[in-house]
């Protein structure tokens, strides 16, 4: 394998293909910067070349390594290449290995040294002499460290119709709490917020007996369209604050943190929707921090008020002598979060970016290092398919199939609306739901979530967002990175790869093959 490697390394520096991708590279890391515009802070500044120079460099080395992966195998069968290395005592599949091998070689000298070269051209921006200190602080604080997230608990949304139908029978029946029996009392707190909902809707119980009696369609929709009202005003619940009201979010942190986490400030990160467009001067926001924990943020005042705009991410800074995060008693590791909607329209925070606590829990060089490596997985990844691509079809058509492959694990966003909308025959505009599910719909939907669930394995990571706002990439995610990208699904196109190499003729005649 490693001199199969060794060769395809040697085959792209002597076509100069090295050389053209450093000097690519070179461009994007020291060229694309002086293109940039930020919104004229030093923070804004950082995010956008680490935003940039990373992603421009994952797509360049990407079609370089999907270049590579088909024409390095599949040019020497064409070329008649292959025939002469096929007739030694060597396994076809070492050989499909090492092509693998040479062209990771290559990824490994070309990204390490642009990482680094980032890393360096980051730090003397962050290092600057026209940068105050108040702004040094802010990056060093908020972009160039690792942060580790504290998240609250997904909520549980979901419905079974036997629990609901028992808990609204027993809601029905009025008792005061020390009336119930044991099993009912593990019922009432076993169900979901939905499931309550439904208690209070009399008529959820009647259309439940009437479908056993006679389970018309017309039942059966009104059955889903209760559900499905009191899943949203769930969502609704959790997610709106209206006008003048107060929302409180509470985060439990590990207790054997807490007093590691109190020497460095701490962060508020969230996102808020209010249905207009992004003014960063148009709503009026008002938090506090650790109400009735002992350790409450601001310390001379009741709210810290701020202007902001919406569907954009924001940090407030949360710094008290001692830390944040109550650390005596009962209250130690829980933070307590309050806003206060002082505008004059309901505002929106989405659940699947609510509200989190942001801590210190190391330095950016090594979280570098880690986005890089998820990175190098990717690009692993890409080679085999490339690879695997090229083991049974011409140059050409390898390429264009490689490249269908990328664009559609890509392309998510049509699955994701599938799923969510049920199918792919439309849905009732007036209910935003399907009336009726087609078998069409129901092979559609299967197809998505397969294709899916393979996409967010391989996908479903964000080095470069990471890295740009200072969270933490943990080992955790960098080893699920490798075990999803590398060991499962790379395995796999291998696996598949080297099979279709090994069963593939190489003495045919090939009119197309150089004579030289």
């Amino acid at each position: 394998m490693w001199p199969v490697a060794k060769q395809t390394l040697k085959a792209a520096i002597r076509y100069r293909f090295v050389v053209a991708l450093g000097l690519a590279l070179l461009v994007i890391v020291f060229g694309v910067p002086l293109l940039l515009k930020s919104d004229g802070t030093a923070k804004g500044m950082v995010q956008l070349v680490l935003t940039y120079t990373l992603g421009a460099t994952t797509a360049l080395l990407g079609i370089a390594s999907l270049w590579m992966g088909c024409g390095t195998l599949a040019r020497e069968i064409e070329d008649n290449v292959m025939q002469m290395v096929a007739v030694k005592p060597v396994a076809r599949w070492r050989v499909w290995l090492g092509k693998w091998l040479g062209i990771m070689l290559l990824n490994a000298a070309l990204l390490v040294p642009t990482g680094l070269a980032i890393f360096l051209l980051i730090n003397a921006r962050a290092n600057s002499s026209d940068l105050n200190p108040s702004q040094k602080a802010k990056l060093q604080d908020e972009v160039l460290v690792s942060r580790s997230s504290i998240v609250l608990p997904k909520p549980d949304f979901t419905i079974d119709r036997a629990r609901a139908y028992a808990y609204s029978k027993l809601v029905e029946q009025g008792k005061s709490d020390n009336q119930y029996t044991d099993t009912e009392q593990k019922l009432r707190m076993s169900v979901t917020q939905p499931e309550h909902v439904l208690s209070l809707r009399p008529q959820y119980t009647e259309l439940i007996e009437q479908a056993e009696k006679n389970p018309s369609s017309e039942v059966i929709e009104q059955l889903k369209e209760l559900e499905h009202q009191a899943v949203q005003l769930s969502r609704g619940s959790r997610e709106i604050v209206l006008p003048g009201q107060l929302k409180t979010w509470v985060f439990e942190i590990d207790p054997d943190k807490v007093d590691r986490i109190n020497e460095k400030p701490i962060y508020l990160r969230f996102k808020f929707n209010a249905g207009d467009e992004y003014d960063p001067k148009s709503h009026l926001c008002l938090w506090s921090v650790g109400a009735g924990t002992g350790k409450r943020w601001p310390p001379d005042r009741e709210f810290e008020e701020m202007t902001i705009g919406s569907s954009v991410f924001h940090d407030l800074k949360l710094e008290l002598d001692g830390g944040v995060v109550p650390d005596q008693g009962d209250n130690r590791g829980l933070v307590v979060v309050n806003f206060a909607n002082n505008n004059d329209k309901p505002i929106v925070f989405p659940l699947d970016d609510g509200p989190m606590i942001l801590y210190h829990d190391g330095g950016f060089g090594m979280n570098l290092v880690r986005g890089l490596m998820i990175i190098f997985f990717w690009l692993g990844l890409i080679s085999a398919i490339g690879l695997m691509s090229s083991s049974f079809l011409s140059f050409p058509v390898a390429t264009f199939m490689s490249l269908g492959i990328l664009l559609i694990s890509a392309s998510t966003g049509t699955l994701e609306q599938i799923v969510e909308e049920d199918g792919i025959t439309g849905i009732n505009h007036e209910t935003g739901r399907k009336d009726e599910s087609s078998a069409l719909d129901k092979v559609a939907i299967l197809f998505s979530k397969g294709v899916l669930s393979i996409t967010d394995l391989v996908w479903g990571y964000s080095p470069v967002d990471h890295l740009s706002s200072g969270r933490t990439i943990t080992w955790a995610t960098l080893g699920m990175a490798f075990t999803g990208i590398i060991l499962l699904m790379g395995g796999l196109v291998s696996a598949f790869g080297a099979f279709m190499f090994q069963r593939r003729e190489l003495a045919l005649p090939n009119p197309t093959a150089s004579m030289n």
